[in-house]
């Protein structure tokens, strides 16, 4: 319920001041002020504390380090209600609009609850173009989780006061988070308060952490991807680190000692009356650190005790075996000293942040069987296996860790289960496959695995099913060449809705028949593919609007059924496929529809560039222009090129004196800046430029335009 009928909740002087003076020791210098200059130093502070709250808030939901959370932080001008970004393993996509008040009072209504929720939006539909250059390190990593199917996104709304949520607020984002609900919720939002901001930093300034030696007479040793080792250890070492530590061994644990349990008691029994055995008995210890540090008090050899200086220890599994250890080496010492336990201990350095609490998760749960595992036991699949060798002599693959075969020679029970989802009569199990193919494996009471494999499928409505639904995804790739923008995402995103229609148009209904002609269907997917994803797009647009967001539409089972209605009958009644709108087109193709010769070949055709003509280098967007501009002003001749008459290799290049394609030399170029998330393809002939005003590319389409328009 929101706060109505009573004052705002205000945050208690001291809480103010804490939070005021930890936020400058923790990100004054970090968080970036340079567009405060002008500001006056009232104004000054207030953004940069605002700023420090939003880094803080980064800090809370993923753990990372200062600098990192800092650098996250993109508010100012064009910031369209964002104040910071980050995007963590799994596609979970943070996004945090903060709020600082002097009085301790600040809120969040329903104002900045719209400005968030259009921000979004325009994240959504890639317009980082009208964000500031902070957004710039983000954008390959958003743009790769919003189209991930396990896209989690999250706003964090960080307030330096307390009050709640008015309803009204709480309404809107309640709709937002409504918008984005697939299959399962998409979008959430989490309010963090004064309170929730002050404890983290607090924490941030806590005492030093851990740090334990682990003496190991017998170990081993892995270095990839994490240095890590394992081994023995005497339990009387074991209560020693209790010792000197105490509960703070077990700050990233999942709990801590659960006292008095039957498994505790047993611990403790085994360590009492049979400390021989408890290695045998026992789970074992996993301990996370920033650094490991091996020493040897002998020789340094494999077959030699190693002794282990962690530091930042925590001991993430295991805490009630440090503990009843400990108990028990004050009750009955002696034997403790004859008992080990098998200690596992994982430097994670840089990357805790990513992985600690992932790790800490699955050693506390131990080995979790999955529902796809339990396919391997369904006698079905093995009947599947034996029709695909029987009556096609190719391979199928039912079992986890079993390699794909190649694509012409058989398929898996993923691709299997995929395909079939796509061929189903009605669209729900295309959008669980969408959203997560996990999904498929549900047993029960409206399940996809019995409504897949329940009846046995054959060999032959299993294979040609695939061979359709691999004939789409090739169908939508080359549609995807010819589309720009939204169309593209939703060639993207729908592929499988797109799938499931075509299969819908097909005549499938002999499809189990050995004399099925399979050629005739296959060679039908690509027209098939093409008015299916125009009308899609064009019902898409009519009935959720330009601007909706792609992934929920096609994650949510009414929404397709809905568009399922609408674009079959239209494909059925062969009305004319709706043109695209021109913003949807690739900007070579909107104002000519017709393919246009090469470039290279058209200049040297025309005879429009003698050789020698100086070429300049301009990069065709920010990011390039960023990742090449110092390695450019070292040496100028890294932009300069000459024009051959060359097809193959019409550029010489000034620095090397290396002749090049237009393509190979911008590749070149970005490789040698050190761009690491430079695209694999690039429209080279736009990049340079003989006279600073037009590029190669526009001088060959205006020759072409001149022809066109004497014909």
């Amino acid at each position: 319920m929101g706060n109505t009928g009573r004052g705002p909740i205000k945050t208690t002087a001291l809480e103010l001041h804490q939070i005021r003076e930890a936020l400058i020791r923790g990100y004054r210098g970090l968080v970036d002020e340079s567009d405060l200059q002008r500001n006056s130093e009232v104004e000054r502070d207030r953004a940069f504390l605002s700023r420090a709250v939003a880094a803080t808030a980064i800090r809370r939901v993923t753990g990372w380090d200062h600098k990192a959370c800092a650098d996250a932080v993109i508010d100012g001008s064009r910031d369209n209600g964002i104040d910071a970004v980050a995007v963590t393993d799994g596609a979970q996509v943070w996004l945090v609009q903060a709020k600082w008040k002097d009085s301790g009072t600040a809120g969040f209504d329903t104002h900045a609850a719209r400005a968030f929720i259009d921000g979004l939006s325009l994240l959504e539909q890639r317009r980082f173009d009208l964000f500031n250059d902070k957004l710039l390190p983000f954008t390959a990593r958003l743009d790769s989780a919003l189209t991930d199917t396990r896209l989690k996104i999250t706003l964090v709304i960080a307030v330096v006061g307390n009050d709640p949520l008015h309803a009204d607020t709480e309404a809107v984002l309640d709709r937002a988070a409504d918008d984005h609900f697939g299959l399962g919720p998409m979008l959430d939002y989490r309010l963090m308060g004064a309170g929730e901001l002050l404890q983290q930093l607090k924490n941030d300034r806590a005492p030093e952490p851990v740090g334990i030696t682990v003496r190991m007479p017998q170990w081993i040793k892995r270095d990839m991807p994490f240095v890590a080792y394992q081994g023995s250890v005497a339990a009387s070492e074991v209560a020693q680190w209790y010792e000197d530590h105490g509960d703070r061994l077990y700050d990233e644990n999942i709990r801590k000692s659960l006292g008095l349990t039957r498994i505790n008691s047993g611990i403790q029994a085994t360590l009492g009356e049979e400390p021989d055995n408890f290695w045998y008995f026992n789970n074992g210890i996993t301990i996370l650190c920033d650094e490991i540090e091996p020493t040897w008090p002998g020789r340094r050899r494999p077959d030699e005790t190693v002794e282990l200086r962690l530091s930042r220890a925590s001991i993430v599994n295991g805490a009630q075996t440090v503990t009843e250890i400990h108990k028990a080496r004050q009750s009955t010492p002696d034997t403790v000293g004859d008992a080990d336990v098998t200690v596992k201990v994982i430097s994670l350095g840089a990357d805790r942040g990513r992985y600690a609490a992932r790790i800490t998760e699955t050693t506390n749960t131990q080995n979790d069987v999955s529902q796809r595992d339990f396919v391997a036991l369904d006698h079905a699949q093995e009947l599947i296996r034996e029709d695909f060798d029987l009556s096609l002599q190719k391979l199928y693959v039912f079992k986890r860790g079993e390699a794909d075969p190649a694509p012409e020679s058989g398929c898996s029970v993923v691709h299997a289960a995929i395909a079939l989802a796509c061929a189903h009569r009605t669209p729900e199990l295309t959008v669980r496959a969408k959203r997560d193919t996990e999904l498929l494996w549900e047993r029960g009471r409206g399940g996809a695995y019995p409504r897949l494999f329940g009846e046995v499928p054959s060999a032959f409505r299993i294979w040609r099913s695939v061979c359709i639904h691999r004939a789409v995804g090739e169908a939508l790739d080359a549609l995807r060449k010819r589309v720009h923008g939204r169309a593209a995402d939703a060639a993207q995103r729908g592929d499988l809705l797109v799938a499931h229609l075509v299969f819908q148009l097909l005549d499938i209904d002999e499809i189990d028949e050995p004399g099925y002609n399979l050629a005739a269907a296959v060679s039908a997917v690509p027209g098939l593919t093409g008015s299916v994803l125009s009308w899609l797009i064009h019902h898409v647009d009519a009935r959720f609007g330009p601007t909706s967001f792609l992934t929920s539409t096609f994650t949510n089972e009414t929404k397709c059924r809905e568009l399922a209605r609408l674009v079959l009958p239209d494909v059925r009644g062969d009305q004319p496929v709706p043109d695209l709108p021109e913003n949807y087109q690739p900007p070579a193709q909107k104002s000519r529809r017709a393919r246009r010769p090469d470039t290279v070949p058209t200049l040297i055709n025309a005879g429009l560039l003698a050789d020698s003509t100086p070429l300049m280098y301009v990069p065709g967007n920010i990011p390039e222009a960023r990742a090449v501009k110092e390695w450019i002003a070292a040496d100028s001749r890294r932009a300069q090129a000459t024009w051959q008459n060359n097809r193959s290799r019409p550029l010489l290049w000034a620095y090397d004196g290396q002749l090049y394609s237009a393509n190979k030399l911008v590749l070149r170029i970005w490789e040698l800046a050190g761009w690491d998330e430079a695209p694999t393809s690039v429209q080279a002939p736009a990049r340079w430029t003989p006279d600073g005003k037009r590029n190669l590319y526009e001088l060959a389409t205006e020759w072409l335009d001149s022809q066109n328009d004497e014909d």
